[in-house]
């Protein structure tokens, strides 16, 4: 099991590159409406760990991939909010957007950062 969840850590973060520099995506394997039933299943450790990993490195990929002269579209604020708050914000934020379901979960990860973190607040 964690070989597989290593396989698809990495599989998140090139995603993630490809993500931030196309908006409209195809149908993607892992699809965000895949990546929300797993992330919702609070009693599976080892799938909520995969969800705050998988977030995280969606993050870190878009700030290592970011060009130096790029504006920045996340600002993460000051403020201390925790990885379950931020979770639990974002499943909220897909059932509301439930035209993103079949997309990349990556991308739509990327889009609900953008509106949650805007740097234009």
């Amino acid at each position: 099991m964690l070989k597989k969840t290593v396989v698809l850590f990495v599989m998140a973060l090139s995603w993630a590159g490809i993500a931030q520099a196309q908006d409209n995506l195809p149908r993607a394997d892992v699809t965000t409406e895949a990546m929300v039933a797993m992330c919702r299943n609070r009693s599976d450790v080892e799938a909520q760990a995969f969800c705050f990993g998988f977030g995280e490195g969606v993050y870190q990929s878009y700030v290592v991939n970011r060009p130096p002269h790029a504006t920045n579209r996340i600002c993460v604020s000051k403020d201390p909010v925790s990885r379950r708050q931020v979770l639990e914000d974002f499943l909220k934020w897909t059932d509301a957007n439930p035209h993103h379901d079949q997309d990349s979960a990556a991308a739509t990860l990327l889009r609900f950062l953008y509106v949650q973190f805007s740097c234009k607040r």
